[in-house]
Parts: structure tokens; C-alpha cells; sequence
């Protein structure tokens, strides 16, 4: 009924823009989500036990080291125990002509 075909412009147009700003809410809210800490929100409070700052115990400095030196002497004795031979074969191919220069020249014309 439209001769022009502006109404039929304006409906695909608001239609795109709609489902862009649909897409925009979701992925807006949906990265939200993974922010969240569920466990956090769904663990009953009680108030006759608060963790204070006292509570909870600092690792020194030295237990880092020894952490560190623990894991640093795990991997290396991985690494020692690897027993590995690299060989290098060279495998003779036949001639295949399908990257061959010639066939791809023509004549220049006159």
C-alpha cells in the first residue's frame, strides 16, 4: 500500500535498532552475571562470629620461598626426566607440476 516504501523503511530500520539495543542489554547484564559472587550472597551471615582482620593469618616471606623453591624443584625434575630423540628424515617426493610456473604463462597479445 505504500508507493514509496518509507513506512516499509521506517519498520526495517526501528526493527534493526531495536534488536541492537536488545543485544546491547544482554551482554551488558550477562557480564554482570559473571561478576557476581554467589556463594557470597546465598551464605547465611552469623552475627555471633565476625571474622576480623586479627582472624585471619599473613604467610611470611619465608613460607613463599619455600612454596616457590618447591614448585621451581618439582618442574625441573619434570623436565630432567624427558627423553626425547628429534630425528630428521628427508622423504623424496615425485614431481608434482600443480605449482609449476610454465602452465600459468600465456602469450602477450598482438
Amino acid at each position: 500500500m505504500d508507493p514509496y516504501g518509507f513506512v516499509m523503511a521506517i519498520i526495517a530500520m526501528s526493527v534493526v535498532f531495536s534488536g541492537l539495543i536488545l543485544l546491547y542489554l544482554t551482554f551488558k547484564y550477562v557480564s554482570r552475571l559473571y561478576t557476581l559472587d554467589i556463594k557470597k550472597r546465598f551464605k547465611r551471615r552469623n552475627p555471633e562470629k565476625e571474622i576480623t582482620d586479627a582472624d585471619i593469618e599473613e604467610t611470611s616471606g619465608e613460607i613463599n620461598a619455600a612454596i616457590a623453591l618447591a614448585l621451581h624443584m618439582y618442574k625441573t625434575q619434570l623436565h630432567d626426566m624427558e627423553d626425547t630423540v628429534i630425528t630428521i628424515q628427508k622423504v623424496a617426493k615425485a614431481y608434482s607440476p600443480w605449482s609449476s610456473k610454465i602452465y600459468g604463462l600465456r602469450r602477450t597479445p598482438k
